[in-house]
């Protein structure tokens, strides 16, 4: 089943005029407002769309307050639809919508669809840095961004109670693990054996109920992250961690608290994966989760050993 990656995400708020100001200053593209709502979109197409959080046609929430109501999946083609049908329609209801796509809800509670990817392919100028032995860029300034401009999105996080549950749901449909926290604490999912380093990824934290963290954005290198993490601090929202670089996918970050619920990632560079990738486990603690970085936010942090045993 090729399942490429998000492609849509839909959140349920509280105030749409908040929640649309951070979107713009984010820098999606706005495709349409309205008092229904609003959808904006990434260079490549992936959407982010929100609505009031008590909008009937809205699947449950799994936490109080806005968040994430729906997360759709891109697929290749229809034979992937028609085997995802399949193979859900075994322990739960899976609705076939007239555009041929799919809904339903996974096992963290959380609605989920699956659609023909609208991603479109995208080809930007090739990237220069100067480094001795290879000069790429001669006479000419670096790139610097005035605020970023998001390609697409890279992945969705959530707290889970047990994410084997979480992992086990997903491999039946194509996800693989790619890397993996120690103790079974958590598992970073790619959703499929070639392409990101995850596309989801759930973590232990206690308690019984499933919570949103963070969704996160790709932009075309760290300048732009570092641009962009500027461009909403001077608006005055607020850095929940970042900038920084991760040690498990390579990527580099800056992390927002948002208005539709969790945070929001700007991302570069991650790690991209194919059947060759080495699965690693990795020691669950705050230093692990990031080469350098400033501001961490405690809702950020690994657990420590000692908030584990609480």
């Amino acid at each position: 089943m090729s399942i490429i990656g998000v492609d849509a995400i839909t959140f349920g708020i509280t105030n749409q005029n908040k929640s649309m100001k951070f979107l713009d200053h984010w820098g999606l593209k706005k495709a349409s407002s309205g008092s229904f709502g609003a959808n904006y979109t990434c260079a490549d197409g992936t959407e982010i769309k929100i609505r009031h959080y008590k909008n009937k046609g809205l699947p449950r929430p799994i936490q109080a307050g806005p968040t994430v109501r729906e997360v759709i999946w891109g697929v290749q083609k229809q034979s992937d639809l028609n085997r995802i049908e399949k193979e859900l329609s075994k322990d739960r209801k899976v609705r076939i919508l007239k555009d041929k796509s799919l809904k339903t809800i996974d096992d963290m509670g959380l609605g989920i669809g699956f659609r023909i990817s609208r991603r479109k392919e995208l080809d930007p100028e090739p990237l220069s840095f100067n480094m001795p032995g290879r000069i790429t860029r001669v006479d000419k300034r670096a790139k610097f961004y005035e605020r970023a401009e998001p390609l697409a999105i890279s992945h969705i996080v959530f707290g889970v109670p047990d994410c084997n549950v979480v992992e086990q749901f997903y491999s039946r449909i194509g996800f693989v693990a790619t890397d993996r926290y120690h103790s079974d604490r958590g598992v970073f999912l790619r959703a499929s054996e070639r392409g990101n380093h995850h596309n989801l990824f759930v973590m232990n934290i206690g308690g019984r109920k499933s919570k949103f963290n963070h969704v996160a954005f790709k932009v075309r290198d760290i300048h732009e992250v570092i641009g962009g993490g500027q461009f909403l601090n001077k608006n005055g929202w607020e850095t929940a961690v970042g900038p920084g670089r991760h040690y498990i996918s390579s990527g580099c970050f800056w992390y927002f608290k948002s208005p539709l619920g969790g945070a929001m990632e700007y991302c570069a560079d991650e790690d991209i994966a194919t059947e060759k990738w080495q699965t690693r486990m990795f020691e669950v603690g705050p230093e692990i989760f990031s080469e350098w970085t400033f501001n961490a936010d405690e809702e950020f942090k690994a657990p420590t050993a000692s908030s584990r045993s609480k």
